[in-house]
């Protein structure tokens, strides 16, 4: 039996250490064979197609894409910033080949992106876009461009700005489950798919106003770079002419492009002006240019250091869709402030919120951070909103993108209560308890008058300690703060004329600020936390979200409980949510 078992156990250690060494041939070989180098001459391409993300995680591979030997990556800004910051001052680099296709992203990434790409242009180099099917998103980029192509069979994808929310309600009036609220703040829309079946009218109000504040920057950036298009001009494409109905030769006359021209045709074009004799054969993509950018070094042991610390995703995401996890965080924000060589922080935020509690520990150990004496900045992303925000109040200065959603400064909390279900499941539930709390809020039975008071009494107290945070970081009175607040997601636009923001800038500006307030001479950016090229890494995240496991799962009863239990409060940790209502914006 010994003699057996220790056979099927080497088996094992044998049959992983050979998996282990396939998976990393197919690595290496994928890897090696895709190595770029950059020549005289060359194109560099900028592909605005599929998601872009704040920052890419070596996390998002996993088997299959391993097996299947698709290293594609999930692009992000920093990598295609850092690209064309490399190509501007790179001579072997003439020109940019902007490749739009069916970009996602939200409108202060593209803004990011386009603001590098204006930048670009100082150099003296040219950027070419072109398109086969010409998406807004990827419109407002290319306007930055010095040409416009497109395709002549192509089409200009103008539609104006607009979200949608989803309502629950009546899906879990069908199955017996009933969520109960407690929230303070008008604004603080996040309850209402659950509880409600349409969208109020307060929530309504300042979704339109927001983005009304978005759309009008938007228009008005295209038509600075677009000398024969206005912002007026624009809204009467959409609206009177329907410019997505339209064919390629009408965006043509109306000078929304420059060319019509078959990609084949446009690509021996800008060849032939990079100085390239055969074709497009000379040419670097952007992930491969972005090695080239000195901007960020890797070595966290540097002296002199700028710490740029990136907080991205939902605050202690409860659906297991990564995010910010505030231990890991916390801790990384002390252990910054305890490196000597680290002279200054800079906080990239882009998250919506979350945790209440999670906010709170971050909030302390920034806190804790700035009495070092060092500069504390934060540059916000997409979003800075409600959690988002709670990380940010206490900076020393708060820069924001004029495209970022803020604010939303609210706390709530939702409890389902399952007991229609489980009427028509057949189940009773019996309760035993020494106190009236001893079943406080398991969502088998609905909360009753004073337990529901007790609830709210918990919320208003955690959005008291937010406000104050607020008021003390933004050195303003809590009352002020309070007619800001209102749980209201606004623009940075906004936010700034409120003085929740200090200025419209990006992440570059934020650095530059802590450099000069800090008194920091050439200093070293070095990016938190590092991205490891490591075999877990690789591995990635192998979990599906709940909702495919809902899907897929043969045990649709446990995914349903799975799901439930993230909806849920944890009130007996003090986990109340500081989140942005579930409205997002993108083109």
């Amino acid at each position: 039996m010994l003699t057996s078992f220790m056979g099927a156990w080497l088996a094992i250690v044998c049959a992983g250490v050979a998996a282990v060494v396939i998976i990393m041939g197919i690595v290496g070989s994928a890897v090696s064979g895709s190595m770029e180098t950059v020549e005289k001459n060359s194109v560099m391409r900028v592909s605005l197609d599929g998601t872009i993300v704040e920052r890419e995680s070596m996390s998002e591979l996993n088997l299959m894409t391993l097996l299947n030997k698709d290293f594609s990556q999930v692009q992000s800004v920093e990598t295609l910033t850092a690209a064309i910051r490399a190509a501007a001052s790179d001579d072997r680099v003439k020109c940019i080949y902007l490749d739009c296709g069916f970009v996602q992203a939200a409108p202060a990434s593209l803004n990011a992106v386009r603001g590098a790409l204006t930048e670009f242009r100082k150099s003296g180099k040219k950027i070419y876009a072109y398109a086969d099917q010409l998406t807004q998103g990827a419109y407002f980029v290319a306007s930055a461009a010095d040409e416009i192509s497109l395709n002549p069979a192509g089409e200009v994808m103008l539609n104006g700005l607009g979200g949608q929310s989803l309502f629950f309600k009546g899906l879990f009036d069908k199955v017996g489950v009933q969520f109960q609220a407690v929230r303070v703040g008008k604004g603080k829309a996040a309850v209402e798919p659950y509880t409600q079946d349409t969208m109020s009218s307060v929530a309504r109000q300042q979704n339109m106003q927001l983005i009304d504040t978005l759309w009008l920057q938007i228009r008005r950036q295209i038509a600075a770079d677009r000398k024969d298009v206005t912002p007026a001009k624009i809204d009467t494409l959409i609206n009177r002419d329907f410019i997505s109905a339209k064919p390629a030769q009408y965006a043509l006359a109306q000078k929304i492009v420059d060319k019509l021209e078959y990609r084949h045709a446009f690509e021996d074009r800008i060849a032939k002006a990079a100085g390239q004799e055969d074709g497009l054969e000379k040419e670097v993509s952007a992930s491969a240019m972005a090695m080239y950018d000195d901007k960020f070094s890797a070595n966290t042991n540097a002296g002199n250091q700028i710490a740029v610390l990136y907080a991205c995703g939902a605050i202690d995401d409860m659906m297991g869709g990564g995010g910010i996890d505030s231990e890991v965080l916390t801790e990384q924000i002390l252990d910054l402030a305890d490196d000597d060589n680290v002279k200054a922080l800079v906080l990239r935020v882009n998250s919506p919120g979350g945790s209440a509690f999670g906010s709170e520990q971050m909030w302390e150990a920034l806190e804790t951070f700035k009495k070092t004496g060092k500069k504390f900045v934060v540059s916000m992303g997409d979003y800075a909103a409600s959690g988002g925000y709670y990380i940010s109040c206490g900076a020393d200065r708060i820069f924001a993108d004029e495209y970022t959603v803020t604010g939303s400064i609210g706390i709530f909390g939702l409890i389902p209560n399952c007991k229609g279900l489980l009427d028509m499941a057949g189940v009773n539930v019996e309760t035993v308890a020494t106190n009236p709390a001893g079943v406080y809020g398991t969502g088998l039975t609905p909360l009753d008058e004073q337990q529901l008071a007790a609830m709210q009494s918990m919320v208003e107290n955690g959005y008291e300690l937010f406000v104050s945070r607020v008021a003390a970081g933004r050195k303003m009175t809590a009352e002020k703060v309070k007619t800001i607040a209102d749980g209201r997601p606004l623009s940075a636009v906004v936010a700034k004329d409120f003085g929740l923001v200090d200025q419209l800038g990006s992440l570059g500006d934020a650095i530059d600020w802590a450099s000069r307030a800090g008194k920091i001479e050439n200093p070293e950016l070095v990016a938190y936390p590092q991205v490891e090229m490591n075999f877990m890494a690789f591995m990635g995240n192998m979990q599906n979200s709940l909702l495919m496991k809902l899907i897929n799962t043969d045990n649709p009863k446990q995914a349903v409980q799975d799901i439930l239990s993230a909806v849920q409060v944890e009130y007996g940790s003090g986990k109340v949510m500081a989140s942005m209502p579930p409205f997002r914006v993108g083109f």
